[in-house]
Order: C-alpha cells, then sequence, then structure tokens
C-alpha cells in the first residue's frame, strides 16, 4: 500500500464489525456480536453520548465513535482536540459485574494497555505509556484517555465508560498551543499499513479481553514495561480545585515503580516513599534525569 490512507479511510460500523470477527480471540468471551457499534459524523463528545444511550437503555459493550468533536473531553475539564477524519475518538459501555472499587481503578490502567498494544501489534509502532493513562510515540502523546463511571440510583458504579482519542494522522491544522506536543501514529508522508477501522476493532477486542480478566492484572506486566516514567525524576502536585487552592503545590521524587493497584511509587528527597494514585495528581516528568530502576 502506498500513500497516505485517510483520504478514503472512513469509520464505518460494518467495516468495525468485519475487523472484529476477523481478530476476536477465541480464548476469552470475546464475540464480535456482542458490540453495538455506532458511527457518528460528528457529536460533542463520544463520552456524553454513551451516557445518554445508557439512560436510555444501552447495554454493556456499547462502543460510539465519530470522526469529529466539538466538545471532546480530556482530564479535569480540559477540552480533546479532535478534528475531523484524522483521528479515533470512541467510548465503550462497560458494565462492572463484581469489580469491586480498586479494581474498578485498573479500568484506566488497562486501557492505556490495550491501545498501547493494539498500536503496537497492527501498526508496527511501540508506544510508550505517561502515568497513568498517556499514550505517547518519541516525545509527543498520540492518545488521552478519559474514564467515567455512571452512578446507579443506590449511589454505586452502574457502569463505567471508556473515552479514547487516538491521533492517527497528522490533521491539516493543529492549533498553536499544541505544536510540539501532539503527536500522530502516521508521520506526513508515512505509508499507513492499515485503515482507522482495523486499528478501531482491535483496541474494542484489547479492552473486553483485559477487561473481561480485570481481577487478574494480566496487563499489569506490559503496563511496566511501556512506563516512561519509572527511574525519572517527577513533579507532581495535587489539582487546585482538590486542594481548595489556585494551581498546583508541585512536589518532586523519584518514579520507582507502578505498584498493583497502578499506583506510581515515588521515594521523595528525604528518602521516604510515596504512592500516587489517579485524579489526585499531575505530573511532569524531567527527562534529563534518570536512574536505574527495574520496571
Amino acid at each position: 500500500m502506498s500513500g497516505r490512507m485517510e483520504a478514503t479511510d472512513r469509520l464505518s460500523a460494518d467495516a468495525i464489525g468485519t475487523f472484529l470477527k476477523k481478530y476476536q480471540d477465541y480464548t476469552t468471551t470475546i464475540r464480535a456480536g456482542m458490540h453495538e457499534v455506532i458511527v457518528l459524523p460528528e457529536i460533542d463528545s463520544t463520552n456524553e453520548e454513551v451516557k445518554r444511550r445508557r439512560t436510555s437503555g444501552a447495554r454493556d459493550g456499547l462502543v460510539v465513535l465519530s470522526e469529529r468533536q466539538s466538545a471532546g473531553k480530556g482530564r479535569r475539564g480540559r477540552h480533546f482536540y479532535s478534528p475531523d477524519g484524522s483521528g479515533i475518538y470512541m467510548s465503550m459501555l462497560l458494565e462492572p459485574r463484581d469489580i469491586d472499587m480498586e479494581d474498578g481503578i485498573l479500568v484506566t490502567t488497562q486501557a492505556a494497555v490495550a491501545v498501547a498494544h493494539a498500536v503496537s501489534e497492527i501498526c508496527g509502532k511501540e508506544p510508550e505509556i505517561k502515568w497513568v493513562n498517556d499514550i505517547f510515540l518519541g516525545e509527543k502523546k498520540i492518545c488521552g484517555i478519559l474514564t467515567e463511571a455512571v452512578s446507579s440510583p443506590d449511589g454505586g458504579v452502574d457502569s463505567i465508560v471508556v473515552g479514547i482519542g487516538i491521533n492517527v494522522f497528522c490533521p491539516s491544522e493543529i492549533p498553536s498551543e499544541l505544536e510540539g506536543i501532539m503527536g500522530y501514529i502516521f508521520e506526513k508522508n508515512e505509508s499507513a499499513p492499515v485503515s482507522r477501522n482495523e486499528i478501531a476493532a482491535v483496541v474494542i477486542r484489547e479492552l473486553r479481553s483485559y477487561f473481561e480478566r480485570l481481577p487478574e492484572r494480566v496487563f499489569l506486566e506490559e503496563y511496566r514495561r511501556r512506563s516512561n516514567v519509572i527511574g525519572k525524576r517527577v513533579m507532581f502536585g495535587t489539582p487546585g480545585e482538590v486542594a481548595g487552592q489556585a494551581g498546583e503545590d508541585w512536589r518532586e521524587g523519584l518514579a520507582l515503580a507502578i505498584d498493583d493497584s497502578g499506583g506510581l511509587v515515588v521515594r521523595l528527597p528525604d528518602g521516604t516513599e510515596e504512592i500516587l494514585h489517579s485524579g489526585e495528581i499531575s505530573l511532569r516528568v524531567d527527562e534529563t534525569e534518570t536512574a536505574d530502576v527495574k520496571k
């Protein structure tokens, strides 16, 4: 295949369904028919659309994709840039089924591994994961993940929505604030060996496979191996809206390991250790300093 694929590479529910059948794993409970796949030309946010459909009776396995998002959601209320036809913007509805709250936190972790593994398997790339859930190729971010819990009437977790935004091709325009930060799987003049439909199908397969075995934590070994944080000096801080103050209260430490709950173990300057948990901190990595720490 020569040339760039995105000119004719439109997302299609039928095409994704075909690839799901091709890539389904018969060693698990994955079945192509268990996923209702909906592709929209434009939406405010695929996460919001899945939540709306949940209130109308949508069930476990619903996947909503859109060619463009007008209000794509990032962490802590940030906007996720979602230009037409160049990325995969998708959300999947998952029903916990006997998963405790500790395991539920790992849904975000396993989603990061699902994306990285899919990109590696069919795109021939080797992404790394910046704790907690950003996917990088080289020094640039190619994917963000936002996991949201939907509450039940009794105050528990009714379902989980996993939102994934993957930059597949370089868009025609990149906002100035994203220059040098935003990456994509395929470079501007690079031939794409697979379609966005195929990538989406494999991500769906990986998400389902890891979710079915979530309590077993089978994804943690790969999560640790792909970490681009372990062994590096990091700056971490509590978000202002949590701390009750403006800005970030930054501290410094050495990233030592990922524990079995997905937490980042950091050694502080005084020699003590602290475990950082998703949703509680922001993280900056010092690329100039590394230490010999096993992942």
